[in-house]
């Protein structure tokens, strides 16, 4: 999309916010009145690629068509970028968390940074905003005079390659350990374990809170005190709500999948073995996932002296993987013990072990 200013109105609409919000330091109230902080996210299953990054000395160029590529066990996140709350004085970036299984925040996991805080500028890779113009700009090599640039959108795989850049000591033959002098240490690029396929994932986007005398990279506190502050305990702004939580802006389910394969000799169990209470249980129950299924195809599952325990049969032509929630066809749950599993499609059939410990 462009992001060419739209007239004298809007500049004019435009720098009030500015006005307004400059005033906001990290100690004054904010009200939930101003929704700034509804950042529009999307995920979707699969690549999307595009060219909406900025790089140095280069402005990005006219938006290009997107392309969705396919890419085993991947999720694409995107979100609108939010030019008032970055014209806060304390702004300090942009912060993507994941969850599985249920938007439990208590388990969200951070995966990504975009930050503008010291230290991590390298995580940036986007435009900065005109607080004058409210217009994202970049400057190309060599030239003082700025040009919009056509990057709201922030695109996010995961995994991505791009990982996450953390400081390490450098030492001879090994990053670990403690610095031995200035300039001893390093930027590293550390990828985050990808989504798993079959699980239901879950992404939320908040705003990092720029740094002042600690570098701790943590979520901005914004307290909503649209009601006078009724809702903090004592009239204490640190009591209030906050706008700024893992569950405001927020994506999901979607399942990670590479989609249906031909090649029944891909397919496997995961986990294999299976130990009771995996990651994506609930209580008092069990499954596992048999993955790269093609779209139509029978799974049947034996004991290992050849009786049937359970079919399944799988008919989906977008996902390449189905649950066996570990019960037999009478709906109890099957004891430890090595099971052997067929996969039939049309004429041809694929068989293999798997392994249940409780």
């Amino acid at each position: 999309m462009s992001d060419n200013a739209s007239g004298g109105a809007l500049r004019a609409a435009a720098c009030a916010l500015v006005l307004a919000f400059a005033a906001i330091a990290g100690t004054q109230p904010v009200h939930a009145a101003s929704n700034f902080l509804d950042v529009p996210i999307w995920a979707r299953a699969g690549v999307w690629r595009d060219a909406s990054l900025v790089t140095p000395g280069r402005c990005s160029p006219e938006p290009l068509p997107d392309s969705l590529g396919r890419h085993a066990r991947a999720i694409t996140v995107r979100f609108l970028r939010d030019r008032v709350t970055e014209s806060r004085p304390d702004f300090g970036g942009y912060r993507i968390y994941r969850m599985t299984n249920a938007p439990d925040s208590s388990r969200a996991v951070l995966i990504r940074r975009f930050s503008r805080n010291a230290g991590s500028e390298l995580t940036w890779n986007f435009s900065r905003l005109d607080p004058l113009t409210m217009q994202y700009q970049c400057f190309d090599r060599g030239v003082s005079v700025p040009r919009t640039a056509h990057d709201s959108i922030v695109t996010f795989v995961d995994p991505d390659s791009n990982g996450q850049f953390r400081k390490v000591c450098r030492r001879p033959g090994t990053l670990a350990g403690p610095c031995q002098s200035p300039g001893d240490s390093v930027f590293i690029l550390v990828a985050p374990p990808g989504p798993h396929d079959g699980f239901l994932t879950w992404y939320s986007v908040t705003i990092e809170r720029r740094n002042t005398t600690d570098p701790d990279y943590e979520d901005m506190f914004i307290p909503d005190t649209l009601d006078a502050f009724q809702r903090c305990p004592g009239a204490v702004r640190d009591s209030c709500p906050n706008l700024n939580h893992k569950l405001r802006n927020l994506a999901g389910p979607v399942e990670p999948t590479l989609g249906p394969s031909s090649n029944l000799e891909q397919v496997i169990v995961v986990p294999n073995p299976y130990r009771g209470s995996e990651v994506w249980d609930q209580p008092g129950q069990g499954e596992v996932h048999f993955i790269n299924l093609p779209a139509a195809s029978t799974i049947k599952i034996y004991t290992a002296a050849g009786d049937l325990v359970r079919q399944i049969e799988h008919r989906d032509n977008v996902r390449d993987f189905e649950r066996w929630d570990l019960k037999n066809g009478a709906g109890n749950l099957v004891a430890s013990g090595i099971y052997v599993f067929r996969v039939e499609a049309g004429s041809f059939q694929f068989q293999n072990r798997l392994v249940v410990i409780r």
